[in-house]
């Protein structure tokens, strides 16, 4: 069977959809990334081409809810790189808690459940979970509802433990889910009091005040100047002595906003916001 594939034209003409529709900018998305995220939806869906997703999105936007959930790449695994989250619980958690005001963390990438309960496993096993305000950023409701609903992939299971023996944990990662008809599901009183945002893809309505931001392998999928515009964003979110965490292969290095912030562990790609 041959494999779909969209044009730059077509895909052109799928962003100004989204965008004259429903006020979503993917313009500025890595293009070749895009392409095949589109593709992969076109194909799941049974459409024929590109003009059968633009058909569909125009008509419904409770398939657009759907699409945002495809389009988006999902958080695969908890506990992603366990050396960033032994970092976090022992050198930037005793920090951040320092605050004297309950300090806001944000799980700023569109993230489908598995950061935002690793951070929160984390809080809990340090026992300041119900000290924090937590935030996490969604682009689309059906999105919340899997978080909230705490379904993850079941074929993750064996990774997210290994992951957590990694991290060094201080329990069994068993403790926090159960299974139930085959499906694995978290302990959703990890997440409870949450403040789910749900952006567009221009981070325009961010939280302020925040003493830490996960915003870990997001800035991949997009061009310089989408990286400018959000990173703008989420610097004006975080409080002077904060902290911006990004994915392992990503960089604050030749963006607007690397002046703002100084270099607190290159390795793991934390970074804080300087005083002045």
């Amino acid at each position: 069977m041959i494999r779909y594939e969209i044009g730059i034209v077509e895909t052109r003409n799928v962003i100004k959809t989204i965008l004259d529709t429903y006020g979503y900018d993917f313009r500025d998305y890595a293009l070749t990334s895009l392409k095949r995220r589109l593709e992969n939806v076109i194909i799941n869906n049974g459409f024929k081409d590109a003009d059968g997703l633009i058909a569909r999105l125009t008509s419904s936007k409770d398939y657009f809810e759907v699409f945002l959930n495809e389009i988006i790449p999902e958080t695969t695994e908890m506990f992603r790189d366990p050396s960033l989250w032994r970092t976090l619980r022992d050198e930037l958690l005793p920090d951040i808690m320092k605050s004297s005001s309950k300090p806001k963390l944000w799980v700023a990438a569109f993230d489908s459940g598995e950061e935002l309960y690793s951070l929160a496993i984390i809080l809990k096993e340090a026992g300041v979970l119900s000290d924090v305000q937590l935030y996490a950023s969604t682009i689309s409701d059906k999105t919340i509802d899997k978080i909230k609903n705490g379904r993850i992939d079941a074929k993750e299971l064996e990774v997210n433990d290994a992951n957590y023996l990694r991290l060094n944990g201080k329990s069994k990662f068993s403790e926090y889910y159960k299974i139930d008809n085959g499906q694995t599901i978290l302990d959703t009183s990890l997440i409870h009091g949450v403040n789910f945002i749900k952006q567009n893809t221009l981070y325009d309505n961010a939280p302020g005040g925040i003493k830490l931001i996960l915003f870990r392998n997001q800035m991949i999928y997009y061009n310089q100047i989408q990286q400018d515009k959000v990173l703008n964003q989420l610097t004006n979110s975080v409080v002077p002595g904060g902290y911006l965490i990004l994915g392992v292969k990503e960089t604050l290095e030749n963006t607007n906003t690397s002046n703002k912030f100084t270099v607190f562990n290159d390795l793991e790609k934390i970074y804080k916001k300087k005083t002045t």
